[in-house]
């Protein structure tokens, strides 16, 4: 403690020696017609433009001039960029003592409405220290950004360290992207120097400004720590931030980027004791907008959202996808988000026929559903031909769209007859005016798929102990017995089968009230009912005494009646606000288990009451792992944290292992007797369930930090890699045996996973000698489990990220656009 307070009042010090002086700061605002950055005759002065040295706040002229007093902690002078102007990387300028007038030239800039409405971008946690083809997603924006007329981006932090600073600018800045881009400064953008911003403020200027567009004022401010000791101090940010909001006309909507959340209560206080404070909230404050957690997370609190975008270029430290977000704010300052993939070009493909075969409705209909996604653009229209041999049925159909990924028609097929080879052709139009065409045929078939639903498939794959082989036995090749699109997108949440239906949960990244529990019909797909929740279900649900469970990102568990759709009791659990819980859960006929960390809870099925709560382990990142039971304990753990290992019964910490590449991982043991088998980070595991020891670690040619449990078979043990596909090794002698090599992800989810890893999180199934699996790439596989060929497989055209679930006869898997699909073994009714 000696030692850090020594560091600080010398960094202090130094500090305190940059800027002993204060003098006034004269300058004016113009626009630039020429765009010389000289304030040239007959150029137009901006008036009432605010001007800052860091702490006062000023207003220009009419002649477009203004006037600081300056101060002692004073380093630049910069401007709140007006709405329908842009200022081209020069919004600031360093205080220079031989400066006698400080310009700012500013260009049109026309990206919002008469009413003000507008969009922006957000990015964050982009660390380009890794290595990777960075102007492929930068691409991405830029062309977002041009396409569909971006009012700014914003990164906020963690760009990161020395490497990722210098080298960041140069990827995007306001020249290059042809749209006002800006920065937050993170808490890894504190780095060493004569204190921590000094190489941030001379590549990206001040670490705190403002900025307005329409009628929204955008309030940039500092992460307050980091790796290195920052000069300025909250009280600096207070100050500034006070005179700032003084100029906002009254009722004028605010929003806040920063790299971290400010407070998880419904009022937003920023301030320095308890007479020194801003009540955000009384200033119309709409969003606070951050990153750090590298997850997709919004939530309201109070009347303010909260919004975490996780990272752009791969996957979150919660296997959270890679995306940017768009925010469409509307004249009052209200708005709402669209998360969007990053690294498609018009990617299509039609889901619902495959290998000369699709599912007709009773009705006759042919159920067409088409998976279809870019990032540059949104798709505008999906319309589809009908073909019988050469001849077109009847005129083109458009589908209408289900989710940001899926659109869906159901398309009359009238006197055909049996086996005739049926063409569709599907062109998709993007916003930008850009085309993708498709097509595929199938043989025509009025007999359906036979659908038999056998044995309850109530947890990941099929029962607590995570064993993954069902007795039922498909016959391969499987064919589509039906498809239903939800209308949210699904993550992680594996389907259930129970009762006869298939149970399925979704996602809400946008907090538009999509996230929802679903039962469908097993034999039809029909929608029996659906019960919303107040959050995002990203993990696996549960099924035990006639009841379907589930917990949100929120921390709310609920117990749903799986016949009627009511609610029968929910818990709140005891979990931190973020990271947001995306833990998958486990169950027996009488008790659930749920939750995480301090938060991990052993909750009775019928009443909801608290039998138990973990007292001995705390909560850290999140982790994808849905939690293991087999032999009396309970395995569960924490990203960047341990594995655990406690009392099933009484809840009491037997073990906790952190050391040998297991402190980081996504994937849930299987629990065979007394062992558990487990990838991760590089390296594959037998652990022993009652004492946590290590028995074999098997450093592996590939990264396995992905979700999924490994398949131990007769002779193999089979699981999903991060960035080759589906791997197994042989059971006695832990040797790679093959190697399945699926496509290039289309969306990236594991931790520092990106382009071109063909990665699959979801668990290997076994059935008779086929094991099935989901993968990102978009597609469902049916592999040889001997050998590792190829047997069957299905296109979906949108990752599968959730494990596919076997009963009866049947398979049934979810696909990230919102699609339900029923697999029958290719008899006919």
């Amino acid at each position: 403690m000696k030692r850090i307070t020594k560091i600080a009042i010398a960094c202090l010090s130094a500090i305190t020696t940059l800027s002993s002086y204060a003098a006034t700061h004269k300058g004016y605002v113009f626009v630039d017609a020429n765009a010389n950055g000289v304030f040239d005759k007959g150029e137009k002065p901006m008036k009432g433009v605010a001007v800052s040295d860091g702490l006062h706040v000023v207003q220009t002229r009419k002649d477009g001039s203004f006037s600081l007093p300056g101060h002692t902690k004073e380093r630049f002078v910069f401007i709140t960029t007006p709405s329908g102007y842009k200022s081209d990387n020069q919004h600031y300028r360093k205080i220079d003592a031989g400066q006698e007038n400080y310009y700012f030239g500013l260009q049109p800039y026309t990206a919002t409405t008469k009413n003000g409405s507008h969009q922006y971008v957000h990015i964050t946690d982009t660390e380009i220290f890794n290595t990777g083809n960075h102007e492929e997603w930068v691409g991405n924006l830029r062309d977002y950004a041009a396409n569909e007329k971006a009012a700014f981006i914003i990164h906020t932090g963690d760009i990161c360290y020395e490497k990722g600073l210098k080298s960041h600018i140069e990827l995007m800045n306001t020249h290059n992207m042809n749209c006002p881009t800006f920065y937050c400064i993170g808490n890894h953008d504190l780095v060493k120097g004569r204190y921590g911003e000094e190489l941030f403020e001379s590549l990206y200027g001040p670490t705190f400004y403002s900025f307005d567009v329409g009628n929204m004022h955008y309030i940039v401010t500092p992460m307050l720590g980091g790796d290195h000791l920052p000069s300025y101090r909250k009280e600096d940010v207070y100050r500034w931030m006070k005179n700032d909001l003084a100029l906002v006309p009254k009722g004028k909507a605010v929003t806040v980027f920063n790299h971290d959340l400010l407070t998880h209560k419904d009022t937003f206080i920023y301030g320095i004791n308890e007479k020194e404070f801003i009540n955000l909230n009384e200033h119309n404050l709409k969003a606070w907008v951050y990153g750090h957690w590298h997850i997709n997370y919004m939530k309201k609190q109070g009347d303010v959202y909260s919004v975490c975008t996780a990272v752009v270029d791969k996957g979150g430290i919660d296997h959270s996808t890679s995306v940017f977000r768009v925010m469409h704010v509307d004249e009052k300052g209200d708005f709402t988000s669209e998360i969007r993939y990053s690294y498609l070009d018009k990617s299509l493909c039609i889901a619902s026929i495959a290998n000369n075969q699709a599912p007709l409705l009773p009705s006759g209909a042919l159920p067409l559903s088409v998976n279809v996604y870019s990032s540059a653009s949104p798709v505008k229209e999906v319309a589809a031909d009908i073909y019988c041999g050469d001849k077109r049925i009847g005129k083109s159909h458009k589908l209408q769209q289900q989710t940001d990924w899926n659109w869906y028609a159901e398309i009359p097929l009238n006197r055909l007859t049996e086996n005739e080879l049926i063409t569709v052709r599907v062109k998709a139009t993007f916003r930008n005016g850009e085309t993708a065409n498709t097509e595929k045929s199938f043989a025509y078939s009025t007999t359906p798929q036979r659908v038999n639903i056998g044995k309850e498939w109530t947890n990941l794959l099929g029962n607590p102990e995570h064993v993954g082989i069902t007795g039922d036995t498909l016959k391969s090749p499987l064919a589509l017995a039906w498809i239903k699109n939800v209308k949210a997108n699904i993550f992680m949440s594996s389907p259930l089968v129970y009762k006869d239906n298939v149970y399925v949960a979704s996602v809400d990244e946008n907090h538009k009230g999509l996230g929802a529990i679903f039962a469908l019909e097993g034999r039809t797909g029909n929608i029996r009912w659906k019960y919303k929740v107040r959050n995002s279900i990203k993990n696996t649900i549960a099924a035990a005494g006639g009841l379907i469970l589930a917990q949100d990102t929120e921390g709310y568990l609920y117990a749903v009646d799986a016949q009627t759709g009511t609610l029968t009791w929910e818990q709140k659990l005891p979990v931190n606000p973020l990271p947001a819980l995306i833990e998958g859960i486990v169950a027996t006929d009488t008790v659930v288990y749920a939750g995480t960390g301090k938060g991990l809870s052993a909750i009775d099925v019928r009443s909801g009451k608290v039998l138990w709560t973990n007292t001995e382990w705390g909560q850290h990142e999140g982790t994808t792992s849905t939690w293991t039971l087999g032999n009396g304990v309970l395995v569960a753990g924490t990203q960047w944290g341990s594995l655990y290992g406690n009392n099933a019964q009484t809840g009491k910490m037997l073990w906790a292992i952190g050391k040998d590449g297991l402190s980081d991982r996504g994937a849930s043991p299987a629990a065979h007797g007394n062992l558990l088998y487990l990838i991760s980070r590089k390296s594959f595991f037998i652990l022993d369930a009652s004492t946590g020891n290590v028995i074999v670690r098997k450093e592996l040619p590939t990264k396995v930090d992905v979700t999924s449990t490994p398949l131990v078979t007769d002779s193999e043990i089979i699981f999903g890699t991060s960035d080759s596909g589906l791997m197994a090794i042989d059971k006695e002698t832990l040797e790679p045996k093959w190697n399945y090599q699926t496509g290039t992800s289309l969306v990236f989810t594991g931790p520092y996973t990106l382009k071109p890893a063909a990665s699959i999180e979801t668990s290997p199934v076994l059935n008779g000698n086929v094991v099935y699996v989901g993968a990102s790439d978009g597609a469902i596989y049916g592999i040889d489990k001997t050998k590792g060929t190829l047997l069957w497989k299905h296109e979906t055209g949108a990752p599968v990220f959730a494990t596919v679930a076997l009963s009866g006869n049947m398979l049934f898997a979810v696909d990230l656009s919102g699609n339900v699909y029923a697999f029958g073994d290719n008899t006919k009714e």
